[in-house]
């Protein structure tokens, strides 16, 4: 049976470097070996062999002429998948942990100095990559054509590697009789006043971006929260009960860290006397086993327990090596490519790739309650992002 996720998480444009995927500019993007566009009006160049008269055969023997390869992505495994993808094709690969933005940002520079050597880039900010990436004609987006049956149309172009999801987790030692909060407003109470644990939403996009489409498109749900949580009518100077919840939220003084990693210790160490909420990713929950953590995953959260967010794979243009790099999106769609990450409790931009029945944090049970960003939202979310960072640093700062 197939994994049918939900319309795609669409965390939007980071900062300076990210910006928004749009459908009218979709058409740019070169989804075959096709010329992709360079930046500056250089000239087009080819990505690799052509999807006519494609096979996985063709595209194998061609990239293993090729040299090695660079890919980077925001976790960790990304290392594994490259040692795994080196053992199976006998291409030397790299895998390179950096965040979207460093990525982004090092793919423009080699671009610029016609020094490419990152091949290929999975980000989290999907319409950061699209703005900054492919719109610019820096990177392409490539779809295995002998795939494309089993990747809903939406997750193709630009391709969608996984959708990757935030959660709040709290500590199981300290509260043995389940997560001690069931709304979102409650985390603006004094009770959590410095004991709430995220990264800053200035640089965790995905969080302002959720911000913002509930703002425009859900904000009765937040009403509906408001009021169930302090039993009166809502009211507030702020347009929206989303910004009102995020201004009460950075009003409380959360502990704003550099990382999920840091997230989860904060809320998950085991000895602790203090109880702290943590915003992280389902990832994080391997530390149960691995540096023996209490995290619990909350559940049943009004007006939303979880943030899904997804990842772009993109090939630089200009590779030395497009095939290899072709065929490594090739084989981070297969269910043995992505395997050290839907272990984590990601799940497959490939609906026939199942998620794990036994990954840590429990988040396939409660599916249902985790917000899934809508694509024609994307324009709005990037539009709207410099206000939103200014209403939280405003807010964080007061």
């Amino acid at each position: 049976m197939k994994f049918i996720q939900k319309p795609s998480a669409r965390a939007a444009a980071a900062l300076t470097t990210m910006t928004v995927l749009s459908f009218g500019l979709m058409a740019c993007t070169p989804s075959s070996g096709g010329p992709a566009n360079k930046p500056d009006g250089q000239a087009e160049l080819e990505l690799g062999i052509s999807d006519d008269g494609y096979t996985l055969d063709k595209l194998i023997a061609a990239a293993k002429e090729e040299g090695p390869l660079v890919v980077s992505d925001s976790t960790g495994k990304i290392t594994d998948m490259a040692d795994a993808f080196t053992a199976k094709y006998g291409i030397k690969t790299t895998g390179v942990k950096q965040k979207a933005g460093e990525a982004t940002e090092i793919a423009i520079r080699e671009a610029s100095a016609s020094n490419i050597q990152t091949d290929v880039f999975i980000l989290s900010d999907a319409p950061g990559a699209q703005h900054e990436l492919i719109e610019r004609g820096i990177a392409s987006s490539w779809t295995p054509p002998d795939l494309a049956g089993s990747i809903d149309p939406e997750f193709q172009d630009p391709l969608v590697i996984s959708t990757d999801v935030l959660v709040w987790g709290y500590n199981t030692e300290l509260y043995p009789n389940g997560c001690p909060v069931d709304n979102l407003w409650a985390l603006t109470d004094d009770d959590w006043t410095a004991h709430v644990v995220m990264e800053d939403p200035t640089l965790k996009s995905a969080i302002l971006y959720w911000v913002n489409e509930m703002s425009v498109n859900h904000d009765d749900k937040m009403k509906q929260a408001y009021e169930d949580y302090f039993g009166e009518s809502f009211a507030s100077d702020e347009k929206t009960a989303s910004a009102e919840w995020l201004k009460r939220l950075a009003k409380n003084k959360p502990l704003l860290v550099k990382s999920g990693s840091d997230s989860a210790e904060s809320a998950g160490a085991p000895g602790q006397t203090e109880g702290f909420m943590g915003l992280l990713s389902t990832a994080k929950f391997r530390e149960n086993e691995d540096s023996g953590y209490k995290l619990g995953l909350c559940t049943g959260i009004a007006p939303y327990s979880g943030i899904g967010y997804t990842k772009l794979g993109l090939i630089a243009n200009g590779t030395k090596s497009p095939n290899a790099a072709k065929l490594f999106l090739h084989y981070a769609m297969t269910a043995e490519g992505i395997a050290p990450q839907v272990e984590d409790g990601k799940f497959s931009g490939n609906s026939d790739v199942p998620p794990a029945a036994d990954e840590p944090s429990g988040i396939l049970d409660v599916w249902d309650e985790v917000y899934i960003a809508e694509r024609g939202m994307l324009d709005s979310d990037f539009d709207s992002l410099p206000e939103w960072s200014d209403f939280w640093i405003t807010a964080n700062h007061s």
